[in-house]
């Protein structure tokens, strides 16, 4: 065994040997080789001799893209506009504005770009493109123009989605914001949407609230001066008398019928004439009747309910005027009225018509002082007449009426000397003394003279002894 071990050591060591020298001569030879790839590497490579004569080869040159003048664009534009192609105008348009940027007619280019979306419909574009110039280019003439068209067009959006009182309240105050004053004539249209649809939210509810009402009154005063139109007129004017305010009405009503379309002078003179009648003022009512005769407009259905319920003759609006259609105006039993109201001097012809128009008022509940009166001037018609009975049966009613009323000696003495024209001397004599009792001397002298009256004339009846 150790023999064998040793044996194995030795041809070991003669391995390693033998290695090592062919190691050492390996290394001789592959040195140089080794350093000559690294030094390789490094060294500039010699430029390979082309394949072709450069100086007979020639190389393609990329053309310049040609970009069109600003006044092709603008000339274009407008042809394509004056043809009707109104979006082929927008695309030249947007062309021209992204390729000068700079150009003087930018500004122009880009209203014009607004107003033509806007007549195309395009709305949303219309609005941004107006909003877009009026910030580029706020010393421009156009940019106020640009700023209220920009806010109308999103009040129209906004109109269709939100509140319509809280919208049209934003409107007007942006509107007031604006440099410059806006023409009274643009304002039409968009005042006019807005009150439509704030007239619709307020109709849904019936009764109307006060709060709201006040709201809607609000938005009037925001108006401009002189832009309200006649509907927000008639309106405030129909709210307002639902709250029983008939004289803050009125003024709202009579704007309405001053300024409004038919259908508007319709319904504001039927509101004018229940304004007038609820407050009782007889003449107002009167001098309304009159310009409903004359510019009577359609009567709908729900017109016609409400005249209904006014004390106007049978037939008055409905068309039939029988004999009086084709009358001049003052020759209607109500300018006959009003004319004598007004202090003018009575045609003695027209005493009939008078008689008619207060009997027919004073078939309606009225107010006491306001019945008393019109008592008063039907008993004079009366007397005026020569229907003497007719006239103390009115002052016999005055008088049971009002005995205690500071009127009682006028009725009193009126009654006497209505029955004297029906020969009751006695029932006369009777009420003249009954006068003597007052507290008023004035009215005591009068009896006095009333009955020495009645003495002289039955002396002068009696036969000459």
């Amino acid at each position: 065994m150790g023999l064998g071990v040793w044996m194995l050591l030795i041809c070991w060591g003669l391995t390693a040997t033998a290695s090592g020298a062919w190691a050492n001569d390996q290394s001789h030879e592959r040195g140089p080789l080794v350093l000559a790839k690294k030094f390789n590497k490094w060294r500039p490579k010699k430029a390979r001799k082309p394949s072709y004569d450069p100086e007979t080869v020639t190389v393609p040159q990329s053309k310049p893209v040609a970009v069109e003048d600003p006044e092709s664009f603008l000339s274009r534009a407008r042809e394509q506009e004056k043809q009707g192609d109104i979006v082929l105008c927008l695309q030249t348009l947007s062309k021209f504005i992204n390729v000068y940027p700079c150009h003087p007619e930018r500004a122009a280019a880009l209203f014009r770009m607004a107003r033509l979306a806007q007549k195309n419909r395009q709305q949303d574009r219309a609005l941004n493109t107006y909003a877009l110039a009026a910030s580029l280019y706020p010393q421009d003439p156009m940019a106020a123009e640009a700023r209220w068209q920009a806010n109308t067009l999103g009040f129209y959006q906004d109109l269709k989605e939100s509140d319509p009182l809280a919208t049209f309240k934003s409107y007007l105050q942006k509107n007031a914001t604006l440099t410059g004053s806006v023409d009274a004539a643009k304002l039409q249209e968009p005042l006019l949407r807005g009150w439509q649809e704030v007239e619709r939210a307020v109709r849904k509810k019936s009764p109307c609230p006060v709060n709201l009402v006040e709201e809607v009154l609000d938005l009037w005063e925001l108006q401009p001066q002189g832009t309200q139109p006649p509907e927000a007129a008639l309106l405030i004017g129909e709210l307002l008398q639902e709250k029983g305010l008939y004289c803050e009405a009125r003024g709202y009503l009579q704007q309405a019928r001053d300024q409004g379309s038919a259908a508007v002078r319709t319904q504001a003179l039927v509101g004018l004439l229940e304004a007038s009648w609820n407050t009782r003022d007889l003449y107002d009512f009167a001098v309304t009747w009159m310009q409903w005769r004359r510019n009577q407009g359609e009567v709908t259905p729900v017109i016609q309910a409400r005249l209904e319920k006014l004390p106007l003759p049978q037939g008055f609006f409905s068309g039939d005027s029988g004999k009086d259609e084709g009358k001049k105006p003052d020759e209607d039993p109500v300018a006959v009225l009003l004319n004598w109201w007004s202090g003018k001097s009575l045609d003695p012809s027209r005493l009939p018509a008078l008689i008619q128009c207060l009997g027919h008022f004073l078939r309606r509940p009225l107010p006491g002082a306001m019945k008393e009166r019109l008592e008063q001037q039907l008993a004079q018609l009366q007397w005026s007449q020569g229907d003497y009975a007719q006239a103390t049966k009115i002052y016999k009613e005055l008088l049971a009426a009002h005995r205690q009323n500071e009127n009682s000696e006028f009725y009193q003495d009126r009654l006497a000397l209505s029955q004297l024209q029906e020969k009751h001397q006695e029932a006369a004599a009777e009420l003249f003394q009954g006068m003597g009792q007052a507290k008023d001397h004035l009215w005591q002298l009068l009896s006095r003279t009333r009955l020495a009256d009645l003495e002289l004339a039955r002396m002068q009846m009696e036969p000459v002894q």
